[in-house]
């Protein structure tokens, strides 16, 4: 019998969870053991009560491999297991807005004089002059709304100089090659994924320069097969974002029905035991793929302006359990255009809350691609 108690395999932790110095963060591991034997994690004694063991440790890596070895008189057992450290972490927010396309076809039609006189891209602007907010627009490459079914590549580079003075804020990344059919990757080979991937991305890097060009945080309907992660990883994917973990959905005769199951279909095919870890914490590393994981709590185009702050609020005071210093704002594009179904006349007031709270809140704004969702100590 052995077993680490303390943390799960996959957990990313922070100075929350321990003493953190110049020289790492010290943490407590703890487990349980046959009461005869003598147990070490990573070659430290550690201290016994009956079954129960304990040692202090120090993380000094951003990726740390934790090993429990019991010895007896019938042998020896080890469990080992992969902790991430979020070194020197702070409070910090990204805001996603997934399925663009509207704004693509509108700016290659009005060819405004500047990039950001287009009234959507002046709203994100004017929230980032406010909030110092980071966007960054997951993309289409046809517009499946359009008459004419606009595509990506009639996009003027008229603005590429634009793209690249505000990159530093404003990130464009693929999404899927359009909105329709739904759920385009559930079950996709890896050549159309990679297909797809590149001719949104080579569409971007024309137009807008490398610079603004970022790897996504998801695909379209945040499913995608475990097997085809390493297209994403090729193309510099090291994070997966979805608020549907723990949910695996079916439609019949048009309407969504909840079904049990093993996995979570929305949510990467993760099996349930990482889904109840993502409910809890929100984050995960999963060290089998090389891979962080987050879990959105609520979609802006979804929640009003009051609903969003109480959400943000709440999960703030819940980080003193949780010990997680990250939150994630998603929406979608659409919904900010009058000539759209379900045109949402606040769409940016439901947007600055989503800039306005974390801040008031003290969250810095961050990519999440970059670092350890936007905790870039490790590469100072």
């Amino acid at each position: 019998m052995l077993e680490i108690t303390s943390f799960r395999n996959g957990e990313i932790l922070n100075h929350r969870h321990g003493r953190e110095s110049a020289g790492g963060l010290e943490i407590e591991v703890r487990g349980v053991a046959s009461p005869q034997s003598k147990v070490t994690v990573n070659g430290i004694a550690a201290q016994r009560n009956d079954r129960e063991f304990s040692a202090k440790i120090m993380l000094t890596e951003k990726i740390n491999r934790i090993t429990a070895l019991a010895k007896d008189k019938f042998g020896e057992l080890a469990r080992t297991i992969t902790l991430v450290y979020d070194k020197n972490s702070f409070l910090r927010y990204t805001v996603r807005i997934d399925d663009n396309s509207f704004f693509f076809g509108e700016v290659a039609r009005q060819k405004p004089a500047r990039l950001f006189d287009h009234f959507y891209l002046a709203g994100l602007k004017k929230l980032h002059e406010k909030y110092g907010t980071k966007f960054i627009l997951k993309c289409f490459f046809r517009n499946d709304h359009d008459p004419e079914k606009f595509t990506l590549d009639r996009m003027p580079d008229t603005y590429k100089g634009e793209f690249d003075d505000n990159a530093d804020w404003l990130h464009l990344a693929f999404h899927a090659y359009a909105e329709f059919p739904d759920r385009p990757y559930q079950h996709c080979s890896a050549d159309r994924l990679r297909r797809e991937f590149d001719a949104v991305n080579n569409e971007i890097i024309r137009f807008a320069g490398e610079r603004a060009c970022s790897p996504p945080t998801n695909v379209h309907w945040a499913m995608l097969e475990p097997a085809n992660f390493h297209v994403m990883k090729e193309h510099g994917v090291k994070i997966l974002t979805s608020g549907g973990f723990m949910a695996n959905r079916l439609f019949v005769d048009g309407a969504v029905e909840e079904i049990a199951g093993n996995c979570c279909d929305i949510g990467f095919f993760y099996e349930q035991d990482v889904a109840h870890h993502m409910l809890k914490k929100r984050v995960f590393y999963d060290p089998e793929h090389e891979l962080f994981l987050s879990r959105t709590f609520f979609c802006f185009n979804i929640d009003t302006p009051q609903e969003i702050e109480a959400k943000i609020r709440k999960e703030h005071e819940l980080s003193s359990e949780t010990r997680c210093d990250i939150l994630e704002a998603i929406g979608h594009e659409q919904y900010a255009y009058d000539y759209y179904g379900n045109y949402l006349p606040d769409f940016f007031e439901r947007l600055e809350k989503c800039c306005q709270v974390p801040t008031e809140l003290g969250y810095r704004p961050v990519f999440f691609q970059d670092g350890v969702f936007g905790n870039t100590a490790w590469e100072k």
